[in-house]
């Protein structure tokens, strides 16, 4: 699936993504796409190295995560980065 054309998509059909779960430190969303149900995860923790040591420490809330409000129903184009990244990991999976 090409990026520029969800971001497209998702700019001028204003659709909504809506939440559906939360497992395993991931929310996910669905949002229709070019008349296509999608799922999407966000991750919310990542693993905390020693730089110094290169020791795992444990996870921590995710620095990805800024200040953005998860709700209920949030505007797609608001969530580009994350599509974008479950994009490229092959995790924006169709549904419908």
């Amino acid at each position: 699936m090409d990026k520029n054309e969800v971001k497209k998509d998702l700019y001028k059909s204003k659709n909504m993504a809506h939440f559906s779960h939360y497992v395993a430190g991931n929310l996910y969303y669905n949002i229709v796409v070019l008349d296509s149900l999608y799922q999407f995860p966000i991750s919310t923790v990542e693993e905390s190295i020693d730089c110094q040591h290169g020791i795992k420490l444990g996870l921590k809330l995710s620095e990805d995560l800024g200040t953005t409000e998860f709700g209920d129903q949030i505007k797609g184009s608001e969530l580009n980065r994350w599509i974008s990244k479950a994009i490229d990991k092959g995790e924006f999976i169709k549904i419908g």
